[in-house]
């Protein structure tokens, strides 16, 4: 895994600027229960990334934005044009496409699953997806029932996703926030996590 090493005594600005970064790494929540694990995940990302945290409306419900790690930016709808206002300034989807070099959607729910398949762009999540640079990865983590998780709707927008090169962290078997117990809750932010760093761990050092 690449990591930010300090310039040594004596050290020229151009070797120190030579150093290796530490991986940057955009994680995005979408409305499902499971986004309570949400916090956990970016702060588990941050021990060894630079994290931006993107969540949308209706994640909102389950995420407590206070617990957040201080160094980690919260960014909802509501941030999307707030630093933008005539030609040349920022646009938050474009510029979040070129600082990441990875993006993570965990939880995935089945709603913004169907609108990444769609190509539908409605809010700061998926404009960063239609945005997204596709020689960079993306990973998804799905949350839903289980019922949905097995409707053949699921199937073919994952195959759409997939024809992206969009990676699948295939959700788990569990009691589900239903109480029943079946396919569909979000894999563990320990696995998740592990999937991060492998990836990173393979590539040459930022």
């Amino acid at each position: 895994m690449a990591t930010r090493k300090q310039p040594s005594q004596g050290a020229t600005p151009d070797a120190a600027a030579a150093q290796p970064r530490r991986p940057r790494v955009l994680v995005a929540a979408s409305g499902s229960v499971a986004a309570i694990k949400f916090e956990i995940l970016c702060r588990s990302l941050a021990e060894w990334a630079d994290v931006r945290a993107v969540a949308t409306a209706s994640s909102l419900h389950f995420i407590d934005r206070e617990s957040f790690p201080s160094g980690v930016a919260f960014l909802t709808d509501a941030d999307e044009w707030s630093a933008w206002g005539r030609i040349g300034d920022e646009v938050l989807h474009i510029e979040l496409r070129k600082w990441a070099d990875a993006m993570l959607i965990a939880p995935l729910s089945a709603n913004t699953l169907a609108k990444i398949a769609g190509g539908q762009c409605d809010n700061l999540l998926t404009c960063v997806v239609r945005a997204w640079d596709y020689s960079k990865p993306i990973y998804v983590a799905p949350a839903m029932n289980t019922f949905m998780w097995d409707n053949p709707f699921t199937r073919r927008h994952l195959d759409a996703v997939a024809g992206l090169g969009v990676s699948l962290i295939p959700p788990v078997t569990k009691r589900l926030a239903c109480g029943d117990y079946g396919n569909g809750a979000m894999a563990e932010p320990t696995e998740i996590c592990r999937t991060l760093t492998l990836f990173f761990g393979s590539q040459e050092p930022l």
